[in-house]
């Protein structure tokens, strides 16, 4: 008798069990189905809109010329991105995939421009910046080809700007893309440690920063602004820095897009006032 209570109650363990871890991937299922209905596109950085103030140490270190270290860093941050975002939806990188012959990139560049904008959440009521005078910014900020970073951007972030109104739906019928990223600058650069006034090289670490914007194919941004992360000074191999560094961005990034991609869905699914 004993042995058979004990069996039917294994029994009904291992069925509770299998119940549960199948509503456990059923949930994973659903979830799964949520998010890779989408399509997501990579536009890389241009090349013209990186700072990078470790060029130097960097070539030291690697003997790497100007162009090929700017070619690491748009690279390494574009893979960072391809690598976090198939983990979760279908993705394409224009940069990873790119062939000799693809017209893509320089179709886009010149269907797109860039402006500062208020980072999402910070107030710029009795601020006089002339730095961000959209007026100057092609002249101000873009000079022989070159980026020039403006004195505070922690309140401002280089937004996308879509000029050509055909540019979304020529990516969506030759890629079936509907999210478009868009990496529009790229800074790093030395800062001095908090914690000291001592400014030997040992007491600098490095900032990353970031400017994107996501867009969808109604032109609504799902998310945008800037995202950054630190790295020791006496790391100078880009490659290093783009694995252990920028895929902590590119994750960042998966996380803003996801909650972007919930809150616009919730607000779809909301009745409209003129529907009542």
């Amino acid at each position: 008798m004993f042995k058979t209570s004990r069996k039917i109650f294994l029994c009904l363990r291992l069925l509770v069990f299998s119940v549960a871890i199948y509503a456990q991937h059923s949930g994973d299922t659903v979830k799964s189905k949520a998010r890779t209905k989408h399509k997501i596109l990579l536009v890389p950085l241009k090349t013209t809109m990186l700072m990078s103030a470790i060029d130097k140490a960097v070539n030291t270190a690697t003997h790497f010329s100007y162009n090929k270290i700017t070619a690491s860093f748009r690279s390494g941050m574009d893979m960072a991105l391809l690598t976090a975002f198939k983990a979760d939806y279908a993705t394409i990188s224009l940069l990873q995939e790119a062939k000799k012959t693809d017209t893509i990139l320089p179709y886009i560049y010149a269907s797109i421009g860039y402006k500062y904008d208020l980072v999402s959440g910070q107030d710029s009521s009795g601020e006089s910046h002339a730095e961000f005078d959209l007026k100057k910014q092609k002249t101000h900020f873009i000079q022989n080809g070159q980026l020039q970073v403006p004195i505070d951007y922690s309140k401002r972030f280089m937004n996308v700007v879509i000029s050509n109104p055909h540019l979304l739906s020529y990516l969506n019928k030759n890629y079936d893309a509907d999210v478009f990223v868009f990496v529009n600058e790229l800074d790093i650069k030395n800062i001095p440690n908090e914690t000291t006034s001592d400014l030997s090289q040992s007491n600098f670490r490095r900032e990353v920063v970031v400017h994107y914007s996501i867009v969808n194919m109604q032109k609504q941004y799902i998310t945008k602004g800037i995202l950054n992360t630190y790295f020791p000074f006496n790391e100078n191999n880009p490659e290093a820095i783009s694995k252990k560094y920028f895929s902590l961005i590119a994750q960042s990034m998966l996380l803003r897009l996801n909650k972007g991609i919930e809150r616009l869905s919730s607000k779809a699914k909301k009745p409209s006032a003129n529907s009542k």
